[in-house]
């Protein structure tokens, strides 16, 4: 029988040494599990909630502002030598609307279908048509108007969900870097220094664009999504816009009076018969419907007022229409029997900006967002 490796000490029974126990070994593996365990825990729990990287955010924020129907803008949007400020909103098919700052103006703007209107007071309005006189329709509240689209140099597709979607997975494919910030009080990533924009996404489970600064065009705003109901409430409010143009002007055309007829009214009369053969300044395919309001003043342009009439034409091309209507009442009837007979004929024009059809287009355009 052989020795035991080592002896035993003084007063130990003789035998093998006994076996060490695994329970040890085992508790502390299965302690050494439940931390690593916990761990991963952990670990996935902050890239769940705020962890996710800038390219993630950047795409995720991608799919959900192209999946919604309208983008709201909060703040400053400028193209040109145009500059809005106020709440704007733009929808998928480059439709917009919001009440804004036009370069110092507050006006309500609603731009669709490749028309523009505004909203806004007789000030504004007497320096667009730049009439000699003032404008006889305008009234002493905000009126709508239509412009010509040069008027404008912002293009709103470059303002559109869609578009919006597109910049973001651009960027999310340069890897860019984040720094943490917050957004009206809400935690968020900036991501900036890409396409010449800056994003400011939501760091969470769920991120979405909360303000965007771009260098083209030039933009600085909060930025609001929508979707659903809150969607249609936005696109109601502007179907309701292009109802009310129904009593709208056109500020872009320019009618004038290319000759008068002679010889029409007589002394000792008591009204005076007025035609004029009314012209477009530039030639136009789509018909235009015109107010024409015929005023008679005695000797000059200037001069007293001896009455107004007022009738409809309806232009198209180039050519003149013939316009007519009799101006009536106490002060033709009695200038008349004053032995004066030098009068002067003037016009003053109201363009129709937009007809009924025109304005259920509208509608229905914008029902189909």
């Amino acid at each position: 029988m052989g020795q035991p490796p080592f002896p035993p000490p003084p007063g130990a029974p003789l035998g093998m040494p006994p076996k060490r126990s695994n329970g040890a070994l085992i508790a502390a593996l299965v302690g050494g599990g439940l931390v690593v365990i916990i761990l991963i825990a952990i670990v996935v729990v902050a890239l769940a909630g705020g962890g996710k990287t800038p390219e993630q955010l950047l795409t995720a924020a991608a799919a959900k502002i192209d999946a919604a129907r309208v983008v709201s803008y909060k703040g400053s949007v400028s193209g040109g030598g145009d500059t809005l400020n106020g709440e704007l909103s733009v929808t998928k098919g480059a439709r917009a609307s919001g009440q804004v700052s036009w370069n110092g103006d507050d006006v309500t703007l609603l731009s669709a279908d490749g028309k523009l209107y505004v909203k806004a007071d007789g000030t504004y309005w007497k320096r667009q048509t730049l009439s000699a006189n003032e404008p006889y329709f305008l009234g002493s509240g905000p009126q709508w108007g239509k412009l010509g689209t040069s008027k404008l140099t912002l293009d709103f597709k470059d303002l559109t969900p869609g578009t919006l979607a597109s910049k973001l997975r651009q960027a999310a494919r340069y890897k860019p870097k984040a720094t943490e910030t917050t957004v009206s009080g809400r935690k968020a990533k900036r991501i900036s220094g890409v396409l010449g924009g800056t994003f400011y996404l939501s760091d969470s489970d769920d991120p979405e664009l909360l303000r965007y600064e771009s260098t083209l065009p030039r933009v600085s705003a909060d930025i609001t999504t929508r979707s659903g109901g809150d969607a249609s409430s936005e696109i109601s409010e502007m179907r309701t816009r292009a109802g009310e143009l129904k009593d709208s002007f056109d500020a872009s055309v320019r009618p004038m009076v290319a000759e008068y007829a002679k010889g029409l009214c007589q002394t000792n009369s008591s009204s005076c018969r007025v035609r004029g053969k009314v012209r477009m300044l530039s030639s136009s395919a789509e018909s235009v419907k015109v107010e024409v309001r015929f005023r008679l003043t005695a000797g000059s342009s200037t001069g007293r007022d001896l009455g107004n009439c007022t009738t409809d034409v309806t232009l198209r091309g180039s050519e003149g229409v013939w316009a007519e209507c009799r101006v009536s009442g106490g002060a033709w009837s009695s200038w008349s029997r004053s032995g004066s007979r030098s009068y002067y004929q003037n016009a003053d024009f109201k363009v129709s900006g937009a007809s009924d059809s025109e304005i259920q287009s509208l509608q229905n355009g914008l029902s189909q967002e």
